[in-house]
């Protein structure tokens, strides 16, 4: 094992044969960057999955949209165009789409593809390469718990002939194929080494270790009015909703309601509609207005301002993380909560910008103040938008997978934070995970999708139960 004290710069390591790594890290401590070196570094022999380039493949889809020129709503390159034009055979191989489970929506356009299935296509974009090495920048995230082994199964086999790299936040997800481990810190190795060996030492314990968190919540804005929930009227109640695209039916008679004083967790695979979900209620999508839809009692479509549901919601989600394509800073982020908008367009007070300070000191990101959001990492960027949603202290907060890329650092500091709004009775929460390690204590309810047996083409693929947790 390397001496842990001696920082290693980048150009320093090497792929040796028959050596499979897992690089980790903090947030922000150059996990991706490096991932990024390697590539490049390694070039026509390496394949990279990571979320920065499926975000260039979303901006792509975005810039070359034919909605205009079509008279239909262009929903972008199918799965199995986007893996073909990297095919040396310019076809998607059978064995392919068996593997990484793509059937059921080779054939759809990308910008339709829930979270999990988007992982999988990139992917597929990189094995239909054959690479020699494999860089995989947090792969796991977004997939459901069903494919999430299946993969780690497929990369053992994988291991046999081609060289893994594994960047990751969560030590559950390096498999049995690593051999090696690499940490970093402010964009150094700090620590290398056998993976036994390194997993054993007292510095990767200090590293690892999640401290007590006592911080205090920041306050919500001295104009804020808590919302006045009625025992007798649901915070959200949803009726016989049916979603569909192209003929493919998404959500079908679906019906749920949330009354006072209840926190929901959402589950389901991959594609089954979760996201959907989550869209239909906070107002973000197109087909919002042609269901039964009733928010803190008031049902939508009659009238109500976007707005005027929006000051009693927090939400944050993959989406939403996508959707900030422009360059604003890390301030001007939470900043725009108050506002519930991508950016910020109006003037802010000082007790705005006092608040979010406060934010940015709790999340550890002070020194970051003026840091464009796109020069951050994915982990920074995800706990930035949690504090987005949490600004303005709404009443129902909806949480799409905020644990996603967060070292267990930030992941122990997320959840502790969930708790206390909840212990407060400060917010009730919708809450989406595919993760047993991000439990949350507080959940009261959950709805889960089953995924049915033969269903009809006019039907969901999948049914709704709900239960109340113990």
């Amino acid at each position: 094992m390397q001496n842990p004290t001696t920082p290693h710069t980048f150009d320093n390591f090497e792929i040796a044969p028959n050596h499979h790594w897992a690089i980790i890290g903090g947030n922000g401590s150059g996990k991706s960057s490096f991932a990024r070196c390697l590539k490049n570094q390694y070039s026509e022999r390496a394949s990279l999955v990571s979320f920065e380039d499926e975000q260039a493949l979303l901006e792509r889809e975005i810039y070359e949209d034919d909605s205009e020129w079509l008279n239909k709503i262009d929903h972008g390159r199918t799965t199995r165009e986007l893996i073909s034009e990297l095919s040396p055979s310019h076809d998607v191989p059978a064995s392919l789409i068996d593997t990484l489970q793509l059937a059921s929506f080779i054939d759809t356009g990308f910008r339709l593809l829930s979270t999990g299935e988007r992982r999988r296509l990139m992917l597929a974009r990189a094995l239909v390469q054959s690479p020699d090495i494999l860089i995989l920048d947090e792969p796991f995230d977004g997939l459901d718990h069903a494919f999430s082994q299946h993969l780690d199964s497929l990369l053992t086999q994988i291991a046999h002939d081609t060289q893994i790299i594994l960047v990751t936040n969560r030590l559950s997800e390096m498999g049995d194929y690593i051999t090696h481990i690499a940490c970093l810190h402010q964009s150094k190795i700090i620590l290398s080494g056998i993976q036994s060996q390194i997993q054993n030492s007292l510095e990767f314990q200090q590293l690892y270790t999640p401290s007590t968190l006592h911080k205090t919540l920041p306050p919500p804005p001295s104009n804020h009015t808590p919302y006045q929930a009625d025992p007798a009227t649901p915070i959200a109640d949803l009726r016989s909703i049916r979603v569909a695209y192209h003929n493919k039916v998404i959500l079908d008679q679906l019906n749920w309601t949330i009354h006072p004083k209840q926190h929901w967790k959402v589950s389901g695979p991959n594609g089954c509609g979760k996201s959907t979900l989550v869209n239909l209620i906070s107002g973000d999508h197109p087909q919002c207005y042609s269901n039964e839809i009733y928010l803190f009692g008031k049902k939508r479509g009659i009238g109500e301002s976007i707005w005027d549901i929006k000051q009693h919601m927090g939400l944050m989600s993959t989406t939403l993380h996508q959707q900030h394509r422009i360059t604003i800073t890390a301030e001007t982020v939470i900043l725009s909560g108050f506002f519930d908008t991508i950016g910020v367009y109006r003037p802010t007070t000082s007790e705005h910008r006092s608040i979010t300070l406060e934010w940015l000191d709790y999340l550890g990101l002070t020194e970051h103040k003026n840091t464009n959001f796109h020069q951050l990492s994915f982990g920074q960027q995800r706990i930035l938008l949690i504090a987005r949603a949490l600004v303005k202290r709404p009443h129902l907060l909806i949480l799409d997978e905020p644990c996603q890329g967060l070292d267990p650092m930030n992941r122990a500091l997320v959840i502790n934070l969930i708790e206390k709004l909840v212990a407060h009775n400060a917010a009730q929460l919708i809450y989406i995970s595919h993760e047993p390690e991000d439990r949350i204590d507080c959940l009261t309810h959950e709805l889960n999708f089953i995924p049915t047996t033969n269903p009809t083409p006019e039907s969901s693929p999948y049914t709704i139960q709900t239960t109340a947790l113990t």
